[in-house]
């Protein structure tokens, strides 16, 4: 064998070793993307109201009880049509709180829906708080898009300052925000506001008012159907 052809084989022996590294390497940071509940698909985040407003009966047995049907049920259709999809939920009634950080739904369903099941009453009508905390689960997540946020509510902030700014703020970093109103009539909430707050896609206002749980349940689950980009 020449010195040449000593060279050559070399060099084709450490590009071999090269592309199988580098394809190693490609499927390390791939697991890593998917592995321990987190996908690198846009995440979703559910923010419920729990005021003590949620307490009214109009929604049989009580608003809050007829959030936390309509929310379970949007996940159990993100699970049916996207079970790669994060998940997570947050609350605002005084402050706003960490219901569950995000899960992937696939393997987290059953633990998202008990938190929201065991959601409880809170006070005020704090929801700067809650888009806020809404935003620092979003930016904690790898993902392709930028997020969509889910706001239910049936009534006026009355603490916390005005959440306007902050869905603006959201908005601009590229997070939809698709708010719903509940109660016994659409003067129960600041629509006005809500539908400012509300993202626009597709020259579409991202703002409805729903007044009876099994239309909440039906726009919860068309909302999980549509895939954010």
């Amino acid at each position: 064998m020449t010195g040449q052809e000593s060279l050559w084989d070399w060099f084709k022996l450490l590009a071999g070793f090269s592309g199988k590294h580098n394809q190693a390497l490609a499927e390390v940071k791939s697991d890593a993307r998917t592995s321990g509940g987190v996908s690198a698909g846009s995440p979703e985040v559910l923010v419920l109201d729990v005021s003590g407003s949620m307490l009214e009966d109009d929604y049989k047995p009580t608003r809050l009880d007829g959030a936390k049907t309509a929310g379970c049920a949007f996940l159990r259709k993100l699970q049916e049509v996207r079970p790669e999809s994060l998940a997570a939920a947050v609350s605002f009634g005084d402050r706003g709180r960490t219901v569950c950080k995000p899960l992937r739904v696939g393997d987290g369903l059953a633990h998202l829906e008990a938190k929201i099941r065991g959601l409880k009453y809170d006070g005020a009508t704090n929801m700067a708080s809650g888009l806020k905390l809404a935003r620092e689960l979003i930016s904690k997540c790898p993902r392709s898009g930028g997020g969509r946020i889910v706001v239910l509510t049936d009534g006026h902030a009355n603490k916390g300052g005005d959440p306007e700014p902050v869905a603006e703020k959201l908005k601009r970093q590229g997070i939809q925000l698709d708010i719903i109103g509940i109660g016994g009539s659409p003067s129960d909430v600041n629509e006005r506001q809500l539908r400012r707050m509300a993202s626009v896609v597709d020259n579409e206002r991202r703002y409805w008012f729903i007044g009876n749980v099994p239309e909440l349940v039906k726009k919860f689950e068309a909302l999980a159907l549509r895939e954010v980009k």
